[in-house]
């Protein structure tokens, strides 16, 4: 595709375009907490909805009818794509969308409709053929080519969605090329991306990392000798990769998942919006935070809220092995830090008298080995994975210990991580803890994995 898109712009004086792009007004109005502008009262911007600090059309995004070469009737959604560049003088969002024309050897191919770049909180519009997605086959990889100033952004996803490599639903890495030669100048850089829920609100730009950083089929030696009887026995097993969330889901992520999906999960309320510590209220559809707390971890959500959370980020859950891994370093550390003892500059829990949460990754002396925050203490977290007290016994004799225990549970999820509210003992790696999924807490929040399949 870099071929292709590169001879299209070769001849084109990027520069020309970009002076002459529509800019917009990067206004927001003055009374909104989370950023949200919803556009006119009359509706006369067509409800076009403006999030955050760069005020890109948000729109639904819409499904075509395509037949495939077998004559098979696929509805395919539009592509809405946002992405962060931060490279040399350029930082920036960019955002996309591109409407599915026809499907090619079981491959989807996408007609780019708008571009837009945010430079400073100001909105670029430029032309669409600046901009290009690659064929999306049944994996649903994903690449996108993008001209800004001279240069071609090709973003991709670096371990594609197959076999047993973790799955991004996004791309995750960019190279850069100079136009028109197309000469090289970075390969793989990470990349920040996201999409847009059914009703147009952005989903948030969250880091995640490979757990393990690398490697595939691990060995990884679960539970603890010296703790719980549900920790018991260690044992080791083989494992893949999958990438988690850096942290906790924030109160601005979760008031962007409730303005676009409502507070029913499941015929379940997905948070408790009266319940202590909750920051959010509801206007006319939209959901806003209580200033000064969007990026405190969001709290009071059920773990059918939190479950839909993750699916509309097109993730999941983690699985409570996942989770583990990411906490002890594949097993060899008791803390996320190391062996030393908790203390408040590692993490926030009851010793340390608070009332409530921090903000997401205050303390990042007490981040993981592979730099995930807030896996002791802050709030606990909601875990896919039905509970059983012998989990370990039973799936050690199974060989199955990744996944957990399917709808065969009693019904309780399990809860890892413990609380600004909960002790030592509970901010172990292996420790474990659960509820049943209706439940709500002040110091319960959720993060999320991605896994193959994961959308």
């Amino acid at each position: 595709m870099k071929g292709m898109l590169g001879a299209v712009l070769a001849g084109l004086l990027l520069s020309a375009c970009s002076a002459a792009s529509t800019t917009m007004d990067a206004g927001i109005d003055a009374g909104t907490d989370a950023g949200i502008d919803a556009g006119s009262d009359d509706g006369s911007d067509g409800g076009v909805i403006h999030w955050g600090t760069c005020p890109f059309a948000y729109t639904p995004p819409g499904e075509t009818i395509l037949e495939d070469e077998m004559g098979m009737k696929r509805t395919v959604r539009d592509m809405h794509l946002r992405c962060e560049i931060d490279f040399e003088s350029l930082q920036a969002e960019v955002f996309v969308k591109a409407t599915a024309v026809r499907i090619e050897n079981q491959s989807v191919v996408y007609e780019v409709s708008q571009v837009q770049v945010c430079r400073n909180g100001d909105v670029e519009t430029l032309p669409n053929d600046q901009a290009d997605f690659g064929n999306i086959g049944r994996h649903s990889w994903k690449t996108m080519d993008l001209a800004i100033d001279g240069r071609l952004y090709s973003f991709a996803m670096g371990e594609m969605c197959a076999g047993a490599r973790p799955c991004s639903p996004w791309p995750d890495q960019f190279d850069v090329h100079n136009l028109p030669d197309m000469t090289l100048t970075a390969e793989a850089l990470p990349a920040l991306c996201s999409g847009v829920g059914e009703m147009g609100i952005p989903a948030p730009l969250v880091n995640q990392v490979r757990i393990p950083p690398e490697g595939s089929g691990v060995p990884f030696t679960q539970g603890s000798l010296d703790g719980d009887p549900d920790e018991q026995p260690l044992h080791t097993y083989t494992v893949y990769p999958n990438r988690l969330d850096v942290r906790e889901a924030s109160n601005d992520d979760f008031a962007r998942f409730l303005s676009d999906h409502g507070n029913v999960c499941e015929g379940h309320i997905c948070a408790d919006t009266s319940g202590e510590g909750f920051r959010l209220t509801e206007e006319d559809g939209f959901w806003k935070v209580e200033e000064g707390a969007e990026n405190l971890p969001v709290v009071q959500v059920s773990w059918y809220g939190a479950k839909e959370y993750c699916i509309w980020r097109h993730l999941i859950l983690p699985y409570e092995s996942t989770w583990e891994m990411a906490a002890s370093a594949m097993g060899k550390r008791r803390f996320p830090w190391g062996d030393r003892d908790p203390s408040c500059d590692l993490a926030l829990f009851d010793a340390c008298g608070a009332t409530g949460p921090d903000v997401v990754c205050l303390r990042d002396a007490g981040n993981s080995l592979e730099g995930v925050c807030n896996l002791a203490g802050n709030v606990s977290e909601w875990i896919g994975d039905y509970y059983e007290a012998d989990q370990y016994a039973v799936c050690e004799q199974e060989n199955s210990c990744q996944r957990g225990p399917s709808s065969s549970g009693t019904g309780e999820r399990v809860i890892r991580g413990g609380s600004f509210a909960l002790p030592t003992n509970n901010l172990r790696a292996s420790d474990r803890n659960f509820a049943s999924p209706d439940k709500t807490a002040a110091d319960l929040g959720v993060r999320c994995m991605a896994s193959n399949p994961s959308f």
